[in-house]
């Protein structure tokens, strides 16, 4: 664990770094500083901090998360679904004396619990968040990040109240009021961007679509009522100063909601970019590692008054475009980052605000995945239920419940289908050796006989108890038969719960006058069947250890039950056949 807390860059990097590695580092440094300062103000813009704070972020950040990560690719810095999930935390704080403070604070608390998921190697758990339950949270988010700009494209003022439905309701009815030299910038910018985005060079849109933006604002001069990024709060020059986050009880405990909902969605975000550019680089990623680096990376900038932020993608494909040779690149990012405040604050003040707003609404509708959400449409209704659910509750309840939602209606969905027993009846197949499964569901055809042959298959817990118990309960009564087999090579694992039910049947079915036969049984089953209270249940020779010959077992089964059964036994045709084949 320790080990973990030693940046991974001082361990391997340094060791063998070359001057080629350094000129492409820094080159891809320099390019995402770049692409990063004016997404650093739209993405504080969206989260209510003044701008400068974005850009803090970006530089300690990128630095931090270089050091103690694990991908070269992952950037981090403010990114969307951060910066809304950090708008809806700090609302109720909006112009208190405070609330730099809390924003700070809460950026402290998202990086000690990811800090804490690295440190107790907790990377497995995100896969045990929904894909379609995250994509309906991305579309909620987009879909809020879009609309939330409507405002600022049309100039006109917020409506009060915190609800976002009714917040666009408000700005809707003010459209009357727009500037139309706003609306044209916003507009403008987002044609261009929704054009270029199929090109290579798509990156530098933003960059450029801002720079036209800022010289028509000059060139219309104050009286065209354009609001620029100094009309809200002006970028300071100069690196960030320290400053101490809050650690007031009341103000930990109404943020450990949100800051929970932060932190998981960057991890989930860390853990999808940081998988997608190994797989296509056929290169290794620690999870553990990167949610360290994330959670130092915001543990640091906590401390120098940056805002939460998480891994952005559109920064990563960069440094991946711009070839990127080691995490060094990241902090080269951080390095160009900390230069522009310092040299060049005063040309990101001149940007227009709805400039800004047509790369958040960009942005946003980047979010909204249509070819995934078809996909799941065409694939699974649980899962387009549960993506419609999380979408809902983001848009129309609160944000920071809208990735919970898709956790827990994940997992019950999940509890759901683990809870299915899945029991198929055996009988034999026209070609000799085989055998058809006919799964026990409605409408399918199970006639009464003495003979009946089932499949058990999966990992048999309690949760199934119930049901099992209740299917076989409903073979007994439906089918009658006498000779009841029940074949385990296909059950994993049996707890239990679900071996008291299958002693209880076969004491019942005892008692009936019938006979239950195990076959495929794994070791492990068959030391607890071999103890003498078991056996005056379930006899030994009842029992057919499981062999490396699949069905062997059950057809040694087979033979001896057709020995012992009656001439005049009422079988199904299809065991008649197969039985009228054996020799005598």
């Amino acid at each position: 664990m320790l080990r973990m807390l030693i940046p991974p860059v001082v361990r391997e990097e340094f060791r063998a770094y070359s001057i080629a590695a350094l000129r492409a580092d820094l080159r891809a440094g320099l390019t995402v500083a770049a692409f990063s300062a004016p997404q650093a103000v739209a993405y504080a813009l969206l989260a209510g901090v003044p701008p400068v704070h974005g850009l803090y972020a970006v530089a300690v950040m990128s630095m931090a998360g270089a050091l103690w990560g694990s991908s070269r690719f992952v950037s981090t810095g403010p990114t969307n679904s951060a910066a809304l999930l950090a708008a809806a935390a700090l609302l109720p704080w909006a112009g208190a004396p405070d609330f730099l403070r809390v924003c700070y604070t809460l950026t402290l608390m998202v990086g000690l619990l990811r800090l804490a998921c690295g440190l107790l190697k907790l990377g497995r758990l995100v896969q045990w968040v929904p894909e379609s339950g995250f994509l309906g949270f991305t579309v909620g988010a987009g879909t809020l990040i879009a609309l939330g700009q409507l405002h600022h494209l049309f100039n006109v003022s917020s409506p009060a109240g915190a609800w976002p439905p009714a917040k666009v309701w408000g700005t809707l009815r003010l459209i009357a009021e727009a500037n139309p030299h706003t609306v044209g910038i916003g507009l403008a910018c987002l044609v261009v961007l929704l054009v270029t985005a199929r090109y290579r060079w798509a990156t530098l849109a933003p960059l450029g679509v801002l720079l036209l933006a800022s010289l028509y604002a000059a060139w219309a001069g104050p009286d065209a009522g354009i609001k620029l990024v100094r009309d809200i709060a002006p970028v300071s020059s100069g690196l960030p100063a320290f400053a101490l986050p809050s650690f007031s009880f009341d103000i930990w405990a109404a943020l450990a909601p949100s800051a929970l909902a932060i932190a998981v969605v960057g991890l989930i975000e860390a853990v999808s970019i940081g998988q997608s550019f190994a797989l296509k680089r056929q290169e290794r990623v620690d999870f553990n590692q990167e949610f360290v680096g994330q959670g130092m990376s915001h543990i640091v900038s906590a401390f120098f008054q940056g805002m939460p932020g998480s891994s952005s993608f559109s920064r990563s494909a960069l440094m991946d475009h711009v070839g990127v040779a080691t995490r060094l690149g990241n902090a080269y990012t951080g390095l160009f980052s900390g230069l522009i405040l310092m040299l060049a604050p005063g040309v990101l003040e001149l940007i227009p605000i709805s400039a800004l707003a047509g790369l958040l609404f960009f942005i946003g509708y980047k979010l909204i995945n249509f070819t995934r959400i078809r996909r799941v449409r065409a694939t699974s209704r649980p899962d387009l239920v549960l993506l419609a659910a999380s979408f809902l509750v983001t848009v129309f309840v609160r944000i920071e419940y809208g990735i919970f939602v898709g956790i827990v209606l994940g997992a019950l969905i999940f509890l759901h289908r683990a809870c299915e027993v899945h029991i198929a009846e055996l009988t034999p197949a026209d070609e000799e050796g085989r055998y058809d499964e006919t799964p026990y569901a409605p409408g399918a055809p199970h006639p009464p006989s003495d003979l009946v042959a089932i499949s058990l298959e999966g990992d048999l817990f309690y949760g199934q108890a119930d049901a099992l118990r209740a299917r076989l309960d409903e073979i007994l009564r439906a089918q009658r038969p006498r000779v009841l087999i029940v074949r385990m090579r296909r059950a994993h694992s049996i707890d239990y719960s679900c071996w008291s039910v299958l002693l209880d049947v076969a004491e019942a079915f005892a008692g009936s006058g019938g006979t239950l036969y195990l076959t495929g049984v794994n070791p492990a089953l068959g030391r607890i069947i071999g103890k003498e209270a078991v056996q005056r249940l379930i006899p030994p020779d009842r029992v057919y250890a499981r062999t490396d010959t699949p069905f062997e077992s059950f057809e040694s089964c087979l033979a001896d039950v057709f020995r012992r059964l009656p001439p005049d036994s009422r079988l199904n045709p299809a065991w008649q056949r197969a039985r009228a084949a054996r020799p005598a």
